[in-house]
C-alpha cells in the first residue's frame, strides 16, 4: 500500500513517503531493459495519462523505453483525440509477448479487479492504482495503491513533482486531462493533493491541445447511443436503469450513466450495453454513509466489476447463445436487489412522443 509499508516509522512525511516510493520503484526497474506498462481494460484518460507519465519517468530516470499495452478498446472521441494530439503509442495486448518483458507495471487497475486483463500466469512486479483493492494481490513486489487520491494521474504526477523529476509539456497536458476527467473537474473523490498536483501540471500543459481534446468531434453513433439510453431508461424508486444496446466501445455506457445521474432525486444509476460478446455496465451512486458502488459492481457482476464508492463498472461475459437484453435484465434485477429499490415504483424516464393532431377534414 501507499505510503510504503515496512518503513522504520509510521510517521513519514509526505515528502519522505514519496521519496521512498520512487526509490523502491527505480530499484526494481534499474536492471530491467524491456519494461511493459499494462493499462486497464478500455483505458480512459486517467489510465492513458498515468501510463504515459510512468513511461516518461522510466525513460528520464533510467534511459529505458517502456511499451504500453492495453486490452479492450479506446472508443470515446475525447480519448482517441488524446492519443492523437499527444502522440501516445499503445499496443494491443494480443500483440505482446509478455514473457519477453522483464518488468510488468500495472497502472490504474490491479490484478483481481474486473478491469485488469493480464494474460494467465503473468504477475506484475509493480501496481500503481487509486482504486480500492478488495482482493489479495500475491507476488506484487511494489504495491502503490491509495484510494484517497482522485486519480492515478495524481499519484504518478506527485511521484515526479515531489522528487524533482521534470514533467514536460506533453506529459503535463496528459496528467492535467487525466485528473480533470477522473475527478469531474476536481469535485468527485478528490482531495488537496489532487488539487495541488493539478494546479502544477495544468500550468505546464498545452492549453490548445487540451481544448482540442475536450471538443473532440463525435460520430453519428454517439447520438444514437444517447437516444437508445434515454428511450430505454426506467426510473425505479430512487434509481435509473437503462439498456443502451450494442455499442462500438465499452465505455460508451459511462457517458449515459453520467447523463442520467443528473436526474433530480436519483441516488443510483445503472447503464449497460453489449460490446463484443460482453455486457459492459457503469454505476453511479450518490455518496453517503454505507454506499459503495465498487462493492455493488463486484457483487452484481459476479466478481468482474469494481470501482469507487460513488462510481464503478464492470464486464459480464455472455454465455454462448445468451441474448444480451436478457442478460441485462438479470443484471438489473441483481442491481435493484443490491440497492434495495422497490420494483413496483417503476416508470419510463421519457414519455412516448405525443401523436400529431389529425389534419382537418378535406385538408
Amino acid at each position: 500500500m501507499y505510503p510504503p509499508e515496512g518503513t522504520s516509522s509510521e510517521l513519514l512525511t509526505v515528502a519522505q513517503a514519496s521519496a521512498h516510493a520512487l526509490r523502491t520503484l527505480l530499484d526494481l526497474a534499474r536492471t530491467c531493459r524491456r519494461p511493459l506498462v499494462h493499462l486497464q481494460h478500455n483505458p480512459d484518460p486517467d489510465a492513458l495519462a498515468s501510463g504515459l507519465a510512468v513511461q516518461a519517468l522510466l525513460k528520464r530516470a533510467l534511459g529505458v523505453e517502456a511499451v504500453m499495452a492495453y486490452t479492450g478498446g479506446v472508443g470515446r472521441a475525447e480519448n482517441r483525440a488524446m492519443l492523437r494530439w499527444l502522440k501516445i503509442q499503445i499496443v494491443p495486448a494480443y500483440k505482446i509477448d509478455y514473457a519477453q518483458h522483464d518488468l510488468v507495471l500495472v497502472v490504474d487497475t490491479h490484478p483481481g479487479s474486473g478491469t485488469c486483463r493480464l494474460p494467465a500466469g503473468v504477475v506484475p512486479q509493480v501496481v500503481i492504482d487509486h482504486h480500492p483493492v478488495r482482493t489479495q494481490v500475491p507476488g506484487v513486489r511494489f504495491l502503490m495503491v491509495d484510494p484517497s487520491y482522485g486519480a492515478t494521474s495524481t499519484m504518478v504526477g506527485a511521484l515526479m513533482l515531489d522528487n524533482g523529476v521534470p514533467v514536460d509539456e506533453r506529459v503535463a497536458t496528459a496528467l492535467s486531462y487525466g485528473i480533470d476527467t477522473d475527478t469531474q473537474g476536481l469535485v468527485r473523490g478528490c482531495g488537496p493533493k489532487d488539487e495541488a498536483v493539478y494546479e502544477r501540471v495544468h500550468a505546464l500543459a498545452d492549453k490548445r491541445i487540451l481544448g482540442r481534446i475536450q471538443r473532440a468531434r463525435v460520430t453519428q453513433e454517439y447520438f444514437q447511443v444517447l437516444e437508445n439510453g434515454l428511450r430505454h431508461a426506467q426510473v425505479t424508486d430512487f434509481t435509473v436503469t437503462t439498456w443502451v444496446g450494442a455499442v462500438a466501445y465499452g465505455d460508451a455506457v459511462a457517458e449515459i450513466a453520467d447523463l442520467l445521474f443528473r436526474l433530480e432525486g436519483t441516488r443510483w444509476v445503472l447503464a449497460a450495453g453489449e460490446h463484443r460478446g460482453v455486457l459492459s455496465f457503469s454505476l453511479r451512486a450518490l455518496l453517503a454513509d454505507g454506499v459503495d458502488a465498487g462493492a455493488v459492481a463486484r457483487d452484481i457482476a459476479l466478481g468482474q466489476g469494481g470501482g469507487h464508492e460513488a462510481y464503478a463498472g464492470g464486464q459480464v461475459p455472455l454465455r454462448p447463445g445468451e441474448e444480451p437484453r436478457v442478460a441485462f435484465e438479470d443484471l438489473r434485477e441483481r442491481f435493484l436487489k443490491a440497492v434495495r429499490a422497490k420494483r413496483t415504483l417503476t416508470r419510463p424516464l421519457t414519455l412516448p412522443p405525443v401523436a400529431p393532431p389529425e389534419p382537418p377534414a378535406g385538408a
